[in-house]
């Protein structure tokens, strides 16, 4: 059942004659449409399912009289997380955190002003962060997403009963060896190969002219990247990375190296299947014969499709 709640989160009933389409981890959106007649939902609504993290909130609302609908769009709950930006502390370089991992969420959460819709597990996590350092302003979705990655974990969220999203860090699941998602057994799979990422990333740091800090990156065949050329010739892509703030050569390293990573060549897999005990964060495997290529990697968004009350989950994988 999808219900949903007025502006002021009173919940009001469920939807009736819909359809959701959800993007969890990536987009972080959502669009509802129904007919004009059901037309229930205003601007600060929530909508969500009980139990799961399907959910949001509605900042736009079109009405398309020709076509005799009312869409609805917005904000997934990592989608409102992705709109507050963490900051260091004042007069500090970088916001630091340490402790038990739930705990730090509970941190994160009152820093970034969502207390009110989002609460944390009181339980611990058993997961230990220790002096994790996030990126300069980074979003507090992203930055959560990259400290659990750091200790193997990843983020759960799920609606309750009175309407607050509770959120926890779980060790994330290694499922490559109990799902495989091959095309010899006919399933939906999309094999992306990408061999035309950047393999050669030119740093410009501070500086002036001949002064100017310059260091140059290299990402080998396997996706290492360091200070060593591997690709040479037409196998060479190159592109310029302009940081002419950094604050230090470690700091234009350390941001170039994440820009590599962003660019290099990549093997993507996108498989649609029905498997509820598949979340964000958690590692599935894949494989193609004509491609030759076998992959383990990790789920990084999900897209669902909600049509009066029956759900198509597609996962977004590497």
């Amino acid at each position: 059942m999808v219900a949903y709640t007025d502006s002021n989160r009173v919940p009001q009933g469920e939807l009736k004659k819909y359809s959701v389409d959800l993007d969890i981890g990536d987009e972080n959106n959502f669009e509802i449409s129904m007919n004009l007649k059901q037309h229930c939902m205003s601007h600060r609504s929530l909508w969500f399912v009980i139990g799961t993290e399907y959910g949001g909130i509605v900042d736009d609302v079109k009405i398309d009289t020709k076509k005799n609908k009312v869409y609805y769009s917005g904000r997934s709950f990592r989608g409102i997380m992705e709109k507050k930006i963490i900051e260091p502390e004042s007069g500090q370089n970088y916001y630091v955190v340490s402790g038990d991992a739930n705990n730090v969420l509970s941190q994160i959460i009152e820093k970034v002003g969502l207390s009110d819709l989002f609460v944390t597990d009181q339980n611990d996590s058993g997961i230990n962060i220790s002096k994790y350092q996030f990126d300069r302003y980074i979003d507090s979705y992203n930055g959560v997403v990259k400290m659990l990655e750091k200790v193997d974990a990843k983020l759960v969220c799920t609606v309750t009963k009175d309407v607050k999203v509770s959120i926890k860090a779980v060790a994330r699941q290694d499922l490559s060896q109990k799902y495989e998602y091959s095309d010899d057994y006919g399933m939906q799979v999309i094999f992306d190969q990408n061999r035309g990422g950047t393999n050669h990333l030119v740093c410009l740091g501070g500086g002036e002219l001949a002064e100017r800090t310059v260091i140059h990156l290299y990402a080998d065949a396997e996706g290492n990247i360091g200070t060593t050329q591997y690709y040479k010739g037409v196998d060479e892509i190159s592109e310029t990375y302009d940081y002419g703030n950094a604050e230090s050569e470690d700091e234009l390293i350390k941001q170039g190296t994440q820009r590599l990573k962003e660019s290099k060549n990549s093997d993507s897999l996108t498989a649609q299947f029905d498997r509820l005990d598949v979340t964000v964060g958690d590692v599935v495997g894949g494989k193609n014969r004509k491609l030759g290529v076998t992959m383990k990697e990790s789920v990084t968004g999900q897209i669902v499709k909600i049509n009066n009350d029956k759900y198509n989950i597609t996962y977004k994988v590497g």
